[in-house]
């Protein structure tokens, strides 16, 4: 179109020239003198130049083509940006070209005029001086700010041939308005609670959830396609970023787009806190616009359930699916728990007082057994299992004479030449009279045996342990486990006698046990806080005196432990060395004689640490409730959830994280369990299920709860 209006100008200034006017045409052959036929604006043209045949002279904007007849010089004046552009902040380059018709000469002026004006009236801002290569005119223009602008190119001859275009001038970048929805923490139902109860926290998103933030903008010139939104980590880095997809429905703003954010994405060495959200977009006119003043209120909590039939004494265990196992305990009564991971109850059954486990069979066939101690009353004691699945009770091993007294182990055992899965666990029975004196080993097979309970006869001199729950460990068909005075003992499973080299004295009573290569590493603690040692004894036994002792003057109690990768072993302390005197959680090496502190203070971690994917280790206290994430590589403390909890004495548990069909997520996430009272709390966390390269990565040695090497770590990674 403005080529035709242009052509009509110029036409009207060759008609004010000459005599004989231009014509209008439809090919070639209406054009006189040889001229050619623009279709386009249907106008002839010349294409030649005949000087001097034209009296008067032509416009120097005009050519003679023939006798007395002037036309166009020039086919259009061409001016960029062209009309309806955008523009952006600063100078903006603006060119305005003459195009020769035909073979005539250029004859093009030393300058054209530019002026500019804002349309409705104003200034327009100011031009920057004329340059000319063959005719192509340049100048610089400085806008008067924001607005639409009347910008005109013109030949400097009145009557010459002048373009006018409307210009859009956008110098402003444009500015994001972003909303977080609240989570939908989840309704409270049979015993389970989601909402985090820090002030602030109740509605925030947990690490393991995707939030869907809402960018809103009215930016007229906004390029949707740049829009992109990250968010922040405590480290200060960003996500990858976004983009923000147009919003289907309503939307109350010139632009409204969504962007689904990953919450574990970005780094957060935090329980809870905020995580900025970053949005940048740009404009047509280039301006770049950013903001970060809106947030994304995150935690780790990710729901309690409370049990609400007694306390819990022992460490939770994790079926193949991520069903959660838990006992609880009532004086002589209790119940055994199963919970999804999810967080609500899937079964409970009422049973006697659990004392230790549960330990989870060998899953087959979609079923899992589930194992637990129990004390019935003040003088019996049984192993009981469970069907996982259902909470229905296969079978049990009831002891009239004698009390619960060591964690469970699971092994498989040769009977009637096959191997069969075995719980076992320790009891304390009646000899004479007495309660309590003497220890032996209750054995339970809930099928494809011919005996299904088997005890021993008495194989340790004394009690198994005076108070709490003693450790047992167990290797193929050989277990290991102590009496109050610290002898530690050894017993074939398969010929059911005790082993030759066996017991060894370790001092001091004995806390926890691993087993990692050839050796069993031990924690004991005497009668005060400054009794005990770390210890390790060759599995073979047939030693007087403890080959390796941390520290050699016995004079640090030791809690429950785990050992990593390179044989580290991280405990919880009474009186640690370092800093002297205090209470914490510290690492040596397995054979070495150096300790580092990872945590001092914040009470008693009476439990065994647990080690998790990527260097992470977890650990809880019984002083103050304290729970925490520290790195194994550099020891230093990632984040502390330093209230929520009551103190707790219970190992935690870890699992990977896991969907609604408790299939293991592909994400680095994971859950942490941590038992108080009566409650067990769940957690989000970054590391997808146990350390599978450590030795002896938690209380028990696995997810399981086996308290056997043989049984895979992890079944997460």
């Amino acid at each position: 179109m403005l080529r035709k209006v242009l052509g009509t100008v110029l036409l009207l200034g060759g008609l004010s020239a000459c005599t004989q006017p231009l014509r209008v045409c439809e090919t070639d052959a209406d054009c006189p003198n040889g001229g050619a036929c623009d279709q386009e604006t249907h106008l002839c043209f010349a294409t030649g130049e005949q000087v001097g045949a034209c009296e008067p002279a032509c416009a120097p904007y005009l050519a003679c083509i023939g006798p007395n007849t002037c036309a166009p010089r020039y086919t259009a004046l061409v001016v960029t940006p062209g009309n309806g552009g955008l523009v952006g902040a600063g100078a903006v380059t603006v060119q305005a070209e003459l195009r020769v018709s035909g073979s005539l000469n250029g004859n093009f002026p030393e300058t054209l005029k530019f002026s500019v004006a804002r349309k409705g009236g104003g200034a327009g801002g100011s031009l920057g001086a004329v340059t000319k290569n063959e005719g192509v005119y340049t100048t610089q223009w400085t806008p008067a700010g924001d607005g639409v602008f009347l910008l005109t190119a013109a030949h400097p001859e009145a009557g010459g041939p002048s373009t006018t275009v409307e210009l859009t001038v956008d110098a402003t970048q444009p500015t994001f308005v972003v909303t977080v929805p609240p989570a939908d923490a989840g309704v409270p139902g049979g015993g389970t609670t989601y909402a985090d109860p820090a002030p602030g926290f109740a509605t925030a998103w947990r690490r393991d959830q995707v939030v869907p933030v809402e960018i809103r903008t009215n930016e007229p010139n906004l390029d949707p396609s740049t829009v992109t939104v990250a968010l922040q980590g405590t480290d200060g880095g960003t996500t990858v970023a976004v983009a923000a997809t147009p919003s289907t429905g309503a939307c109350d703003a010139g632009f409204c787009g969504i962007a689904e954010l990953k919450l574990w994405e970005p780094a957060f060495d935090a329980f809870r806190g905020s995580l900025p959200v970053v949005v940048k977009g740009s404009d047509k006119a280039g301006n770049a616009g950013s903001s970060s003043s809106s947030s994304v209120n995150v935690t780790r909590w990710k729901w309690v359930f409370d049990a609400q039939t007694g306390v819990i004494k022992s460490t939770p265990a994790i079926g193949q699916q991520g069903l959660v196992y838990l006992g609880t305990t009532t004086g002589t009564d209790g119940r055994v728990f199963a919970i999804r991971p999810d967080g609500p109850k899937l079964w409970d059954a009422s049973t006697g007082a659990v004392i230790s486990g549960p330990t989870i069979g060998t899953f087959n066939s979609g079923v899992e057994n589930v194992y637990v101690g129990i004390n019935p009353s003040s003088t019996s004691a049984a192993l009981v299992a469970f069907n996982g699945g259902t909470g229905t009770e296969i079978t049990r091993c009831d002891v009239n004479k004698g009390q619960i007294a060591s964690s469970l182990v699971l092994t498989q055992v040769s009977s009637g030449g096959s191997s069969i899965e075995t719980a076992l666990g320790v009891i304390n029975v009646n000899v004479g009279g007495s309660t309590g004196t003497v220890g032996a080993l209750l054995a339970l097979r809930p099928t494809g045996a011919a005996t299904t309970c088997n005890s021993t006869d008495p194989v340790v001199r004394g009690q198994v342990t005076g108070s709490g729950v003693g450790p047992l460990v167990v290797e193929g068909e050989t277990a290991f486990f102590a009496d109050t005075s610290g002898r530690l003992t050894s017993y074939q499973l398969g010929n059911a006698t005790a082993r030759t080299g066996w017991p060894v004295s370790t001092s001091f009573p004995i806390n926890g046990l691993a087993l990692v290569g050839g050796d069993v590493v031990g924690a004991n603690g005497g009668s005060f806080s400054d009794q005990g040692q770390l210890f390790s004894i060759p599995k073979v036994g047939g030693v007087t005196s403890l080959p390796w002792r941390y520290p050699t003057t016995a004079n640090m109690f030791v809690n429950q432990l785990s050992v990593g990768s390179g044989n580290l072993i991280f405990f919880g302390a009474e009186s640690l060395p370092n800093p002297p005197g205090s209470a914490g959680l510290a690492t040596v090496s397995l054979s070495g004689n150096t300790l580092t502190a990872l945590q001092s203070g914040g009470g008693s971690f009476k439990g065994a640490p647990v080690l998790g994917h990527g260097g992470a280790l977890y650990a809880a206290s019984e002083g103050t409730g304290l729970v925490g994430e520290w790195s194994t590589s550099n020891f230093s403390n990632r984040w502390t959830l330093t209230s929520g909890i009551g103190p707790t004495s219970i190992s935690p548990a870890l699992d990977c994280a896991r969907d609604a069909a408790g299939a293991a997520r592909a994400e680095n996430l994971g859950a942490l369990y941590v038992a108080e009272g009566g409650k067990l709390y769940a957690f989000v966390v970054d590391s997808p299920g146990l350390d599978s390269s450590a030795p002896w990565p938690k209380y028990q040695h696995d997810s399981r709860n086996t308290g056997n090497p043989d049984t895979p770590i992890s079944s997460c990674r």
